[in-house]
């Protein structure tokens, strides 16, 4: 059995090398931000003078470089932003930056205010301030993608128990499971209790069952844990409060799960209310205002990608019709915004006769749900094959955007015959104009469930905003250039 004591030795050593990372990282863009500044604020000649020979009318602006790297740091500390059990949870960490900065830099004006130092340059201490929340948040994004891809090869684990085994244990350990480069290793769960785990067993599909709650503390020591999530619905208050008390003693990450998989990070927040924690979720606007602001944002975009693509669509054309007989454009009928059908424009990736020969290919579906997906597809031509790997065949669904049929981000518009199929719940990704692209196509694809599909699909509309669309657009470019996921 693993001692208490050597949990921690391992837990501290991770913790300590993520610190070093972080404020190295941090340390060198903030000197890399304050000397940038300088040298556009002066000409390089000017600069090297002041560090040079600097006196008290003239300051040196390498020191006062080397000096606000140091107060920054202490600000950027004082915000939580080296505590590794607070990072990488959402876009909150660079709300942190932006203020930790902020009160760096009114440290700094009091400071020269109180040492009455003259001279200091405003056009300076304002360009340092904004290269340096630029370069700290790039410097700490390109911390998430290394940690991100050493977790996909397996390092940095941090192994996971899941305390339930009820119907929202087995959601919660399949999403934290899917996702590799969360770090997360579900090493196992524990059943709610004796009864359930005989014949309500919802998790021993995807993990091993490792005991009842009740050996909480001894799985804890003999598994070597990192982190403990706590299912919520599957105890009563009085026992989860028991199971935080058993674990004071231990240098771990203890979780409660909300059962909130639909809502974004940043639209939760725990409140107290007569002395009572409670977690509030904020509201979201589909007001006719927001949604005037989608459609003039598509309309804008996609005017852009029209005029800049004009000649590839054009040699695609040409491609289409010298490869295959038929039709440049493939018009479908397919489901939009509350049940409305409408055509989706396509280039032709198929033979002209495909929808007559789907009949013949339905027993080789390998999609499940009301899906049809086939990867080698005997329906789709030369020229079709290479374009669906790029999704180039969906660049005519632009015609739709402007049309106002569809939308550049949301859910995609399902056939006829696969909404049909649908139950109350998949129609809810209805409840939005469908889109070119969305949540789903830059998490998986092809290779996600129908189930899933659906999932991502509920949460971006439950979290829609602009800034979300433009984060998708902007994923979507690498994940269609690496055909990641793609049939």
């Amino acid at each position: 059995m693993v001692s208490h004591e050597a949990l921690d030795n391992g837990r501290a050593k991770r913790r300590l090398w993520m610190r070093i990372v972080l404020v190295s990282t941090d340390a060198v863009m903030l000197l890399a931000a304050t000397l940038l500044a300088t040298w556009i604020r002066f000409d390089r000649l000017d600069a090297v003078a002041a560090f040079e020979g600097a006196t008290f009318e003239q300051p040196a602006y390498a020191e006062i470089s080397l000096f606000m790297v140091v107060l920054w740091l202490v600000f950027l500390w004082q915000a939580h932003l080296y505590d590794p059990s607070r990072l990488f949870w959402g876009a909150g960490e660079f709300s942190r930056v932006v203020r930790g900065l902020s009160f760096g830099l009114v440290g700094l004006i009091v400071l020269t205010y109180a040492v009455k130092m003259p001279g200091l340059s405003r056009g300076w201490t304002l360009l340092a301030w904004g290269l340096a929340v630029t370069f700290v948040c790039a410097g700490r994004v390109a911390v998430r993608v290394g940690l991100r891809a050493l977790r996909r090869c397996g390092y940095l684990q941090r192994p996971t128990l899941v305390v339930g085994s009820n119907a929202e244990a087995s959601s919660l350990i399949h999403v934290l499971e899917s996702d590799r480069g969360n770090g997360i290793r579900v090493a196992g769960c524990l059943a709610s209790s004796q009864a359930e785990r005989l014949s309500l067993d919802y998790c021993s599909e995807h993990v091993p069952v490792l005991g009842s709650a009740r050996e909480l503390v001894d799985v804890v020591r003999g598994q070597r844990i990192d982190t403990v999530v706590i299912v919520s619905t599957a105890f009563d208050h009085e026992i989860i409060a028991r199971m935080m008390n058993e674990l004071r003693g231990f240098e771990l990450d203890v979780h409660i799960s909300s059962g909130l998989f639909e809502v974004l990070t940043s639209r939760v927040f725990v409140r107290e209310l007569s002395g009572v924690p409670l977690i509030t979720v904020k509201g979201v606007s589909l007001s006719r205002a927001n949604l005037a602001t989608k459609r003039a944002f598509d309309l804008a975009v996609a005017g852009a990608i029209v005029l800049l693509g004009l000649p590839i669509w054009l040699l695609l054309a040409l491609a289409i019709k010298v490869d295959s007989r038929g039709p440049i454009f493939y018009r479908q009928a397919r489901v939009g915004r509350g049940g409305a059908v409408f055509g989706m424009y396509k280039f032709r990736s198929m033979c002209d006769d495909a929808d007559a020969r789907l009949t013949q290919l339905v027993e080789n579906n390998e999609a499940d749900g009301p899906l049809f997906k086939m990867k080698n597809d005997p329906r789709v031509t030369r020229v079709g094959k290479w374009m669906r790997k790029f999704s180039i065949d969906e660049f005519p669904q632009l015609i739709n955007v402007f049309l106002g049929e569809m939308s550049l981000v949301g859910p995609r518009p399902p056939l006829i015959h696969e909404a049909e199929q649908y139950t109350n719940r998949d129609w809810r990704r209805m409840e939005v104009l469908p889109g070119m692209t969305g949540l789903w196509q830059v998490s998986g694809r092809s290779a996600l469930s129908f189930d899933e599909m659906v999932r991502l699909d509920l949460y971006y509309i439950e979290n829609w905003s602009v800034g979300f669309d433009v984060a998708l657009l902007a994923r979507t470019v690498p994940t269609v250039l690496f055909a990641r996921g793609a049939y």
